[in-house]
Order: C-alpha cells, then sequence, then structure tokens
C-alpha cells in the first residue's frame, strides 16, 4: 500500500475548507457587481464598490448591519438578489451544490461527500447526501409556513406588497439574517419596532427564527426520534437545553432591565415581557430582528445582548457565534476542573480532551478578532462611542445583524474589517484557523509538568 505523505494528507484535509471559502467568495463577489448595478437601486446609479461588497458580505454571512435602508435603497430586482444571496448564506454552499447535483442527476463523488461532511460539520461520510436533501425540504416547508402565516398581519397593513414583505422576513428570519423590507420614511431602519405591539408577528418571527439556530441535524435528529427525549443524540439534548436555557433567562432578564428603561417606554406589561423575549430570542438565535430601538437599552442590557450574541446559535444551523454547545463544554470543562476530575464529564458520557480545546481555541480566537476588530474601527471612527464599536462587531461576528445604529456613519476602511470579521465568524474561527495552521500528526507525548493555575 502507498504511503501518503504528511503534506498530502494535509492538502487533502483542508481542501473541502479552502471549496466553501472559495465558493463564498465567488457568489459575494458575483453578488456584489449585481447589487452595485443600476438596476438594483432605488436611485438609478451604481452603488459605490465598497457598499456592494459589504452588502453581498452581509447577504452570504447572513448578518443584515445595513448602510442604508433595505427597503428604501434597493429596487425590487435588488431586494430579490439580496434575498438569493441571503438563502445562499443560510444553506451554505456544499448545499446548495449537492442539491444542485442531485437534481441534474450528477454522480457525488467521495471528494464532494468529504466536502460536505466538513461543511455540515458531521463525523461521518455516511448519510450526508441524505441530510442534504432533507435540510433543503426542511427548509421550504420551514419558510413557506413561516411566510403563508406572516402575510394576513402585513397585508392588513400595508396591502399587496405585504405578500414579499412575509416571504422576505420568513426567509431572513429563518437563514438568520435580520435584513428586513419594512423601512418607511421617518423609520429607515426600524426592523419590527413599528409592530413590537403586535404579538403574532413576534412570535412566529421568534419561532421561525428559533428553528433557524437550532441546526438542520438537530431538527432531523428530533423528528427522526419521533419527538422522543430520551432517543436524541446527546448533542441534540445539549442544544435543546442550553438554548432554551439562554432564552428563557434573557427574557426575564430584558423584563427586568428594561422594564423603565427607554426602550420599552409606553408598553404595558404584557408588551413588555413580549418585546423582552423577542429580544432574548433574536441575540440568542443571532436573528438580528429588533422589535426595541437597541440605542435605548439600558447599559446591562447590552452587555446582556453582546454576551448572548457571543454565545449565539448552534452548529450546523443558520446562525452565528461561538455555538452553544462549545459555550456548553466550556461549562463542563469548568465544572470538571472545580471537581478535580481529570476527565470531561457529562452525566455518564465523558468528552474528548481534543473536543475541549477546540472549544477553548473557538473563544480564544473569537474574542481575539472582536477586539482586534473594536481597535481597528475606533482607529477610524473617534465619533462614535466605544461601547457601540464592541456591540456592533460583536454582532458582525456572531452575524446576528442588531446595530446601535453606527454602520452609516463608518468609514470604508471601518467596512471592510467589518465584514471580514463576520466572513470569519461565518465560517468559524476554528475552521479558518486549522486552514492555516499546522496540524500536528506527530502522536509524540510529552512528560508531564506542573503550572500553578487560579
Amino acid at each position: 500500500m502507498t504511503n501518503v505523505s504528511g503534506n498530502n494528507k494535509k492538502r487533502l484535509h483542508m481542501r473541502p475548507m479552502l471549496v466553501v471559502l472559495l465558493g463564498f467568495l465567488v457568489v459575494m463577489f458575483v453578488g456584489a457587481f449585481i447589487l452595485a448595478l443600476p438596476v438594483s437601486n432605488t436611485d438609478g446609479k451604481w452603488l459605490p464598490f465598497t457598499h456592494a461588497v459589504f452588502w453581498a458580505m452581509n447577504g452570504v454571512c447572513g448578518t443584515g448591519l445595513v448602510v442604508r435602508s433595505t427597503a428604501l435603497g434597493f429596487s425590487g430586482f435588488g431586494q430579490a438578489i439580496l434575498l438569493v444571496l441571503i438563502q445562499f448564506g443560510g444553506l451554505g454552499f456544499m448545499t446548495i451544490a449537492t442539491f444542485v447535483f442531485i437534481i441534474i442527476r450528477k454522480r457525488i463523488t467521495l471528494k464532494d461527500r468529504i466536502a460536505i461532511q466538513e461543511a455540515l460539520g458531521q463525523d461521518q461520510i455516511k448519510g450526508v447526501v441524505r441530510l442534504v436533501r432533507n435540510i433543503i425540504i426542511m427548509t421550504l416547508l420551514i419558510e413557506l409556513v413561516g411566510a403563508a402565516a406572516l402575510t394576513p398581519f402585513f397585508c392588513v397593513r400595508n396591502g399587496a406588497i405585504g405578500v414579499w414583505q412575509a416571504l422576505f422576513t420568513s426567509i431572513s428570519a429563518f437563514c438568520n439574517a435580520g435584513f428586513d423590507v419594512l423601512g418607511r420614511p421617518g423609520n429607515e431602519y426600524g426592523s419590527l419596532t413599528d409592530y413590537n405591539g403586535n404579538a403574532g408577528i413576534l412570535l412566529i418571527v421568534a419561532l421561525i427564527a428559533i428553528l433557524g439556530s437550532f441546526g438542520f441535524p438537530v431538527i432531523d435528529d428530533i423528528l427522526r426520534c419521533k419527538f422522543r427525549y430520551k432517543r436524541y443524540r446527546l448533542h441534540t439534548k445539549v442544544v435543546l437545553i442550553v438554548s432554551l436555557s439562554i432564552m428563557t433567562f434573557g427574557t426575564f432578564f430584558f423584563l427586568v432591565s428594561e422594564f423603565n428603561s427607554g426602550a420599552t417606554a409606553g408598553m404595558n406589561g404584557g408588551e413588555k415581557l413580549l418585546n423582552s423575549m423577542f429580544q432574548s430570542v433574536t441575540a440568542s438565535s443571532t436573528a438580528g430582528y429588533s422589535s426595541l430601538d437597541q440605542t435605548k437599552l439600558s447599559a446591562s442590557g447590552m452587555v446582556m445582548s453582546a454576551v448572548i450574541m457571543f454565545i449565539g446559535s448552534s452548529p450546523c444551523s443558520t446562525g452565528g457565534g461561538i455555538k452553544t454547545t462549545t459555550f456548553a463544554v466550556l461549562l463542563f470543562m469548568g465544572w470538571s476542573g472545580l471537581r478535580g476530575k481529570e476527565e470531561i464529564v457529562v452525566g455518564k458520557n465523558s468528552i474528548s480532551f481534543k473536543t475541549g480545546f477546540r472549544a477553548v481555541a473557538v473563544l480564544m480566537l473569537g474574542s481575539m478578532l472582536i477586539l482586534t476588530g473594536v481597535m481597528i474601527i475606533g482607529a477610524t471612527d473617534n465619533i462614535s462611542p466605544v461601547g457601540y464599536m464592541l456591540y456592533d462587531t460583536v454582532s458582525a461576528f456572531t452575524t446576528t445583524g442588531l446595530s446601535m445604529g453606527i454602520v452609516p456613519n463608518l468609514s470604508n476602511a471601518a467596512l471592510y474589517v467589518l465584514a471580514v470579521v463576520m466572513f470569519i465568524g461565518r465560517l468559524g474561527p476554528l475552521s479558518i484557523g486549522m486552514m492555516f495552521g499546522s496540524q500536528d500528526r506527530s502522536g509524540i507525548k510529552f512528560p508531564n509538568a506542573n503550572i500553578m493555575i487560579g
């Protein structure tokens, strides 16, 4: 049998990641060119290159940080192109490519399956094509049902255009993008603030965003096990417990912190609870829709929103963040360390130290990227408060889209920084780091040494 050298192994291992990265970049630049065309813009002029790239990057990353109103700045054609980019970003390059192969009946090779496995974060090749097929079906079904549910609410208020607004909102919510076509003169960046008293719209959008944030493997596992919790995989159980716990905790935290703040001024008790829930869901699922003016959040509310965004959604979902499972593994590591354990214990299961090390790497790389981004943006922007810059940078990294409104006033250099931050956040800092980092496959073990901790 022919041996494969270490360099060849590395190239084979990194190739799927490069395919995904290049696929995103190609779609982004093509989308930027189309969005820049006069036909895509309501003023009939070419969109500046920097803004076109920033918009396209927002679309494929599903972020929603905007430099102008989506509804008022783009024509119907431009909005449709943006929606295609959002859908592409939510499903991912390899999912779309595999679906096309299935339609045209092209043979999916082993190399293709490895790329799909890498893109979907699966631990085995078996069943990845079936998972892709299920992903497409689940996505279309959820988005269409969501659009149908939202249509009556928008049509009653806005007329026939409400059909398009419902479809756009449903797709954007499931892809956790946060783009909206609901802006109007006087409230160009309002998102859902005009509807913060409409329980129907907020609850439907929240449910769509939650489903998108759970991750396709989790939804697939729930359906496969016919909603029998005991039969779920450990991954599914961790995602459900951590996600729902964060959303519940966030709801009551915001209810208390924002009860007397300007963000919920004029609302009754029920509306305060509803909007507190929506703020928690939109931050934890990184959906990006806002029913509250983010600039009017209390200091503690702003900090908690940033923390929840940083944790984010779950692996192989349409959302961003360091992921709920990463957060859970870090908690398990800390708890095991406090108990003096020599392994990471979860119930009657143990988690490998390799997984623990990766969780620490994600936390470290994500934190460093955000802080670096804030420092660079701060060097080019002496107007915005540092808290606002930090909030929007966290939002970019987690591909959320919640904003303090500073993005339209940022310099081109700062926009490029945010674009890089959201791109790395979308693909995952660990995946990007592994592409350029040297992988240790020597198997050499070194003697133990003690270092004092704490």
